[in-house]
């Protein structure tokens, strides 16, 4: 079902029991109200009828008129029974049994009225005491008018709710369409975004609305899609070109050998560099294979805190022309994988000394609640205008192109120090420096990255 169609069906429903409710509670008090008039009238009448009967000798011409007048306007076609109690009590007891129950007569000589109900007929039972004897006068009549203003309201009720159920579907319909025309051109602006087109952007309504703020995030989204999309499109392009260099060294090696029949020492040379270009393309894999993997995938490595200082001082013995400094007075503990860690820092210090011939600097440093690292190479640093780029995959320098390298080092090593919400700084000169500061925060044993 369309949202639309929701929306109608909801507000349908929401009046329809609304309006019931109302037009219960409306027709439960309106013949409360009907029955209790005329039961106070019925009462009215039957006092009248005493006096009518009883009283008629005492009055003057005008006071009899008026009694009369008013007796027969009160309820017309009422059924009266005027009987005598000091009679036949057979006959009493017969005539009483037709309009009230047991209890009822046994409470009429109280002197108050009893109201009943007969069928269709409602009336009020009287005793009345007089000098010419004791009487129970009846008066009953058919609530003719008062039920049929019962079945007007009724009528009138059902006409108001079937209006109002049709007024609401039709404004429903109207408004609902009138709120839902931006959401069908949101649908129909997405539906013309392809993959060889990703610079469709939606409009904003300009209501500053939820709609907008909507189309707002989807907007967002589509510019992260289309980076992504372009990211990856590079990211194959690049490995492809990566992977086909050793491939045809290794192929076009082995159609070489082929060739002809060779020497052993011969043999041993092209098996060399054809283990040698494989080596570059496992290696290349395994990078890219690591790059590929989701972030929460690394985050399921098993982390521990690590004393950098001992972690740095094995990476500086196990790394030609690095010269390790520790600058701190006391334990500096990072929460991170070891083995996640290594490879990062590795690729740091080979990138160190592959552009520098000189030694490499690395410094360990505490600074408030960060743990500082500093790798200082001084060889033929980085271009300022492609410092924002070098974390990109197989991005390199232009100064690099003599050196062998993939571009892929750096990019590894962002995606794992990004993992432990640690920041990287660069400052550089070409054919002066480079300088990398790392900066984590201090492990405590409770600060556990989320």
């Amino acid at each position: 079902m369309k949202i639309g169609h929701k929306i109608v069906l909801f507000y349908t429903c929401l009046t329809f029991g609304i309006a019931m409710f109302i037009i219960l509670i409306f027709y439960v008090f309106t013949s409360r109200y009907v029955d209790r008039v005329f039961a106070a009238n019925l009462r009215d009448k039957v006092y009248l009828s005493a006096q009518r009967h009883f009283k008629a000798a005492e009055m003057d011409s005008d006071d009899y008129k008026m009694l009369e007048r008013n007796y027969r306007e009160l309820i017309p076609r009422s059924r009266e029974s005027v009987i005598k109690v000091n009679g036949n009590q057979k006959a009493l007891q017969d005539s009483l049994d037709k309009y009230l129950t047991e209890n009822e007569q046994r409470t009429i000589y109280n002197g108050e009225p009893v109201n009943f109900s007969k069928g269709v007929l409602d009336g009020v039972a009287l005793y009345y005491p007089d000098k010419t004897g004791n009487y129970v006068i009846i008066v009953a009549a058919h609530n003719k008018y008062g039920y049929k203003i019962q079945q007007h309201t009724l009528y009138l009720s059902l006409i108001l709710l079937l209006l109002s159920i049709t007024i609401t579907v039709l404004v429903g319909q109207l408004y609902s369409g009138r709120i839902l025309k931006p959401l069908k051109l949101i649908l129909e602006h997405l539906k013309s975004i392809r993959g060889n087109d990703m610079d469709v952007r939606l409009e904003e309504t300009g209501n500053k609305d939820e709609l907008d703020a909507l189309v707002h995030n989807l907007n967002d989204m589509l510019d992260r899609i289309a980076e992504a999309f372009r990211s990856e499109k590079s990211f194959v392009s690049a490995a492809s070109h990566e992977l086909s260099n050793p491939l045809t060294a290794i192929q076009g090696e082995c159609e070489i050998t082929l060739m002809k029949e060779r020497n052993t020492q011969e043999y041993m040379e092209s098996l060399q560099r054809i283990y040698s270009e494989s080596k570059r393309v496992s290696l290349l894999i395994k990078h890219l294979l690591f790059l590929s993997r989701h972030d929460d995938d690394l985050t399921q490595q098993e982390s521990t805190g690590i004393d950098m200082s001992e972690f740095l001082l094995g990476m500086a013995q196990s790394t030609e022309r690095v010269v390790f400094s520790d600058l701190t007075e006391s334990k500096a503990l990072v929460f991170a994988n070891p083995y996640l860690l290594q490879v990062a820092f590795r690729n740091f210090l080979n990138n160190a000394t592959k552009y520098s011939t000189k030694n490499i600097d690395l410094r360990l440093k505490r600074i408030g609640e960060k743990v500082v690292i500093e790798i200082e190479d001084y060889g033929i640093g980085i271009p300022q205008s492609e410092v924002e780029h070098i974390f990109q995959s197989f991005f390199r320098a232009t100064n690099t192109r003599e050196y062998s390298g993939y571009g892929v080092g750096l990019a590894l090593s962002a995606k794992i120090l990004k993992i432990y919400n640690a920041t990287i700084d660069i400052a550089t000169e070409v054919n002066v420096h480079t300088k990398f500061t790392i900066s984590f925060d201090e492990y405590t044993g409770s600060n556990l990255f989320s």
